[in-house]
């Protein structure tokens, strides 16, 4: 039995479509209070295990990672060397937050208001505090990022389609993309490059129950291009990476 705050983890291999079992708990109307509106939270499974028995007072906000085969062997091991290339990566690194008129580029605050077409701000904007080079947009990553959040009914299912490597998923609204690229994915390793102490309030409203997959996945130099979309009819953020 795992808790309703747990953040589960899976893994599966390069080009295969992966689907995971709609939890449990969706039926039982678990709920949670984000930014004055009710929502679903949902975690996904990779186990036959059954949710456990949840009230409707919850308040965890749970997200989703899933990798490739090919890049697993080097992610664990780049997320660790992160700290000691920040300074050589700046050196040489732009970013395109700094053009941005939707989003800040200062990283001492995170926007409650950007657009679903401004991400890629948003992306360059903490990669380039962290000393990584930038992630170039995509437009296929997009089409299967897209597909992935349009499928994501009831639940966070998972899809690795022709050209996706990486995805991560969470809940989320058309303009909250910073709100949950930081607090929900980045601030599972609050120590990282570029953070500085920010995720002392943007971890708010997120459980990240000891896993590190998501900000592992966003800070490995694996990685060059991300695509990022969300549907309105099921409010899930994806983020494909290549």
């Amino acid at each position: 039995m795992i808790s309703v705050k747990a953040l589960s983890v899976l893994a599966a291999v390069a080009g295969i479509a992966v689907a995971i079992p709609t939890p449990a708990e969706n039926g039982a109307g678990v709920e949670k209070r984000w930014n004055g509106h009710w929502s679903k939270g949902w975690e996904s499974w990779s186990s036959g295990e059954e949710a456990a028995t949840v009230t409707a007072t919850a308040v965890a906000v749970v997200t989703t990672w899933v990798e490739a085969a090919s890049p697993t062997a080097t992610v664990y091991t780049e997320a660790a060397e992160t700290t000691s290339t920040a300074a050589a990566w700046s050196a040489t690194t732009t970013s395109t937050a700094a053009t941005s008129t939707s989003t800040s580029s200062s990283t001492d605050s995170i926007s409650s208001d950007v657009s679903e077409s401004d991400y890629i701000s948003v992306v360059s904007k903490w990669r380039t505090a962290a000393g990584l080079p930038d992630l170039t947009q995509d437009s296929t990553l997009e089409a299967n990022a897209l597909k992935t959040s349009t499928n994501s009914v009831g639940g966070l299912i998972h899809e690795l389609n022709p050209g996706t490597m990486a995805q991560v998923l969470a809940p989320g609204t058309s303009t909250d993309f910073e709100e949950v690229y930081v607090g929900g994915w980045l601030c599972e390793i609050p120590t990282d490059a570029g953070l500085d102490g920010i995720c002392a309030t943007a971890s708010d409203g997120w459980d990240y129950d000891g896993q590190t997959g998501h900000a592992t996945i966003l800070t490995s130099t694996s990685y060059t291009k991300i695509g990022c979309a969300i549907s309105s009819g099921t409010s899930v953020w994806a983020c494909d990476l290549a």
